[in-house]
């Protein structure tokens, strides 16, 4: 019985082969002249990501098997009903196509657990993790490298067909076309370094120990990323790598001890210090890094001119031209409020942002999105699919919690406080960036894939007592 349990829920090395490779070409298709060939090869993949959902969920009826799958069937229920009711003008096959996208990131990414239910399965699936993380270790390292060398040689924004290369609007973006993607990438190559850290991990999953020789890669790695996130000027990734390390620590703090409301109020000031004290520390090494970047680049004659002749652009200082902290999120806020009114129950669909944001906001709806992940949930899908959406965020995130809090030390070298620290720290990246379901880039693929990841970690964790739930966990209300 249990080989035959173990054929129908675990679907081999082609899956995640399947995943490896389109999280990494998903990285390509930020990359300057490769992204065309990189999203032609996307799409192709997606065919083959088509058919291993229809063979491993749907025709052997696997769906069942994915945790709280009844939250995500209703979410994409929801979201047909809306390109249904609502007026459809061209952006109809963009609304669709997010559908269509969606049990690729809810079952072949989130739903990869149901592979690990053996402990071969489980075996393979961290595999999974070692070997993507040192690919995006070497890959970032060598994309950092040569976008650092060309920043020095080049000097100067480069234009292309999606934007500019190296330098735009005084942001750093090197090979990347947009200097946000390639901050967020660099920070997910740090979280896989410090993943690839975890001795524990990387000893059972490669079979040797983690060596001092074995750790330089790794440290150097994640130097260059974090030099790459200070040059990007990203607010929004600085606050996510801030978060990552204060939510890492607190679990150090907390992990493995009974937690009670007045133990926890004790070290809630101590706690928002310490958030205080790294944010601070870390934009300060980040303003004092950007000035000695400039001053080394103004001792060569070429490192500072834009193709432009504004002398005002044309000198690099590596900050944001538009000095509001917000830049411009604030009103995109407001804007979708404005949709949000006329059309509350079932949303607009992602297709139809533009068209009714301008409707509604005199014409004044530049961007098809919002930079903030829930906002464009509750616009796309109306209340009734971001209620939907919000039920599985929170049965899925207090049950992570408690198995995260409730296991024994051994945890602490083991990968599960990474992936839950990211997952958490991601949730407040989404209020700032498109994340979260519609998009199809790298940024929402790789976080389906972590929370993944970390349900690999639950059940492990949780033994005996794991369950699946269609809806609801009993313990939940």
């Amino acid at each position: 019985m249990e080989q035959i349990k173990k054929s129908k829920i675990s679907p081999g090395e082609s899956t995640s082969a399947f995943r490896i490779a389109f999280v990494i070409d998903l990285i390509l298709c930020q990359i300057g002249y490769i992204s065309i060939p990189a999203i032609a090869a996307a799409i192709l993949m997606l065919f083959w990501g088509a058919r291993l959902f229809f063979k491993n969920y749907v025709y052997e009826f696997n769906i069942k098997k994915v945790n709280y799958y009844g939250w995500l069937l209703a979410f994409m229920a929801s979201n047909v009903i809306t390109i249904i009711v609502t007026e459809y003008d061209r952006g109809f096959w963009l609304s669709l196509g997010m559908i269509l996208f969606m049990p690729m990131i809810f079952f072949m990414f989130y739903g990869l657990h149901i592979e690990a239910e053996t402990e071969d399965g489980r075996k393979r699936i961290y595999k999974e993790i070692y070997i993507l993380c040192n690919i995006m270790m070497w890959l970032s390292l060598i994309i950092n490298i040569i976008s650092l060398i060309s920043l020095y040689i080049v000097g100067r924004s480069v234009s292309y067909y999606f934007g500019y290369l190296v330098v735009y609007e005084n942001r750093f973006t090197g090979l990347y076309y947009n200097p946000n993607l390639m901050a967020f990438t660099s920070f997910c190559a740090m979280f896989g370094c410090h993943i690839l850290w975890q001795g524990y991990f990387s000893e059972k999953t490669s079979g040797k120990p983690l060596t001092p020789k074995r750790r330089v890669p790794i440290v150097v790695s994640a130097g260059f990323n974090l030099a790459v996130i200070f040059l990007t000027d990203s607010n929004a990734t600085m606050l996510i790598m801030v978060c990552y390390i204060v939510i890492y620590v607190c679990y150090r703090i907390f992990g493995g001890k009974k937690i009670n409301i007045g133990y926890a109020l004790k070290r809630v000031f101590g706690l928002i210090m310490l958030f205080v004290v790294i944010f601070s520390a870390v934009f300060f090494a980040r303003n004092i890094f950007q000035k000695g970047t400039t001053q080394t680049m103004t001792a060569e004659e070429s490192s500072n001119v834009f193709e432009t002749n504004d002398d005002e652009l044309n000198r690099i200082t590596f900050e944001h031209q538009n000095k509001n902290l917000d830049s411009g999120r604030i009103k995109l806020f407001k804007q979708g409020i404005n949709v949000i009114k006329h059309h509350f129950v079932f949303g607009v669909g992602k297709g139809e942002i533009t068209k009714y944001g301008n409707r509604y906001n005199d014409n004044k709806m530049k961007y098809s999105d919002f930079h903030n992940g829930y906002l464009t949930v509750f616009v796309c899908s109306g209340f009734v699919g971001f209620v939907l959406f919000m039920l599985f965020a929170v049965c899925l995130g207090k049950r992570m919690v408690k198995d995260l809090f409730k296991v024994t030390p051994v945890i602490k070298s083991d990968i599960f406080p990474c992936l839950a620290s990211f997952i958490a720290s991601y949730c407040v990246y989404a209020l700032f960036e498109r994340t979260l379901v519609f998009d199809v880039t790298f940024m929402v693929v790789f976080f389906w894939l972590v929370l993944g990841y970390a349900v690999v970690c639950m059940i492990r964790y949780e033994g005996d007592n794991y369950k699946s739930c269609a809806f609801f966990s009993s313990s939940f209300f």
